[in-house]
């Protein structure tokens, strides 16, 4: 008895939705492994090749819609065209990658990215904590004038390995939400406490301890919500507030870098607190300025070596380095990101979301990983499934019903 093979739209969506996702692990794992000490050695054309079959899954997916919402459509369609003409100009290719994600994305539920993020980069720091530790890989410890020893574990420096863990519990969570025990919140205090004690990340410390009081104050109040018959609801200014941080934390970070001078006493204040971010962003502004399709700006930093730089200079900040390096507008359609990542986890209740996009916001004041790659999977929530119908579980079930049919059909 043969089999009659056939594939609905239903099944097909499913398959390169799968398709997606396993680009998005091998685009989190290319540019992770690119950010560590292991001598990576790839193939010629085996980063343009994986960004080809990206396309062809986008337009695939694209081809197999049902419908076309014309608001989606045209969002998508603007930011891609801003960035991908910035790319052209300055010639960074993140911005690139972060438009094919972010439009593959399109329609595939939040939970899956967030799930496929997650478990690709913790198996891929686990792995490089141990080969660090057991001597396979180099282990730089960076020492400081007046800091303790800072250990990077394997990557090229400490911040950029604690702020992984920060992503990481960002992601989870997204995913635990209210229902995150206090057990897991104490876990996220002890890896804070962790990074402050082997990597002296003071700013990922704080983030951490900050995302461990946002959960337990998020739980007890969905708690008492739920003890009363009712659901949790955020006050619509406050929740309007975070919506609006990453915006709020750009402006005040350009507009203080702007003004920085040495004969303002609470400016080098603010400036040490912030490590020297005011002083390199208003550098920064000085000696290239603000651009509309950005620029090369060679940078200097201390990550990938012990050795202290000569010349350092370095934009920390995301919201300078991306401003400057990238672009007015190529920056403005970046904080149009957020925002609607945001606005649309405002809209549909998603409170837990909403809270870890504002603390990224805040991170990024002084850390630049927003447009890394391999750190910044909130950005692909820009056009995500934000149901909670996940469909995984279907997807499973088709692919039983298959190998069902088949051996009936052999038997």
């Amino acid at each position: 008895m043969q089999i009659e093979k056939k594939i609905t739209r239903e099944m097909a969506n499913r398959i390169f939705e799968v398709a997606y996702l396993v680009m998005l692990a091998m685009y989190t794992g290319f540019y992770f492994l690119n950010t560590t000490t292991f001598e990576m050695t790839w193939s010629t054309y085996f980063y343009s090749n994986m960004r080809i079959g990206l396309l062809l899954i986008i337009f695939a997916r694209a081809s197999l819609a049902e419908e076309y919402k014309l608001k989606e459509i045209a969002g998508c369609i603007l930011v891609a065209l801003v960035l991908l003409v910035a790319w052209e100009h300055n010639g960074f290719d993140e911005l690139r990658d972060i438009v094919l994600l972010l439009v593959g994305a399109k329609d595939i539920s939040y939970k899956k990215i967030l799930k496929v993020y997650v478990g690709v980069v913790f198996v891929l720091l686990s792995y490089t904590m141990i080969s660090a530790l057991t001597g396979r890989i180099d282990n730089l410890i960076f020492r400081q004038d007046g800091r303790r020893a800072r250990i990077a574990f394997g990557i090229g420096y400490p911040t950029d390995f604690s702020a992984y863990i920060f992503y990481m519990v960002l992601a989870v969570c997204c995913l635990r939400k209210e229902k995150i025990r206090y057990i897991e919140i104490g876990m996220i205090v002890l890896l804070g406490i962790f990074v402050y004690m082997f990597c002296d990340a003071r700013l990922n410390t704080i983030c951490l301890i900050l995302v461990a009081g946002v959960m337990f104050y998020h739980k007890l109040r969905c708690s008492n919500a739920e003890k009363r018959g009712e659901e949790y609801e955020m006050n619509a200014i406050f929740s309007m507030l975070l919506a609006l941080s990453a915006t709020i934390f750009a402006f005040i970070m350009i507009g203080l870098s702007m003004l920085y001078s040495t004969d303002n006493k609470f400016l080098l204040l603010a400036d040490r607190v912030l490590n020297n971010r005011l002083r390199l962003g208003k550098k920064g502004i000085d000696l290239y300025g603000f651009s509309i399709f950005g620029q090369q700006i060679p940078m200097i930093g201390n990550g990938g070596s012990t050795k202290q730089p000569k010349n350092y200079f370095f934009l920390d900040s995301s919201y300078l380095s991306a401003s400057l390096r990238f672009g007015i507008l190529a920056f403005g359609a970046l904080l149009l990101i957020l925002l609607v990542i945001a606005f649309r986890a405002r809209e549909k209740k998603k409170w837990t979301l909403l809270w870890m996009v504002a603390l990224m916001s805040l991170q990024c004041v002084v850390e630049h990983h927003m447009t890394d790659v391999s750190y910044c999977v909130m950005l692909y929530l820009f056009a995500s499934d934000m149901t909670e119908v996940c469909r995984t579980k279907g997807t499973i079930k088709w692919f039983r019903r298959k190998k069902y049919a088949k051996d009936n059909a052999l038997n």
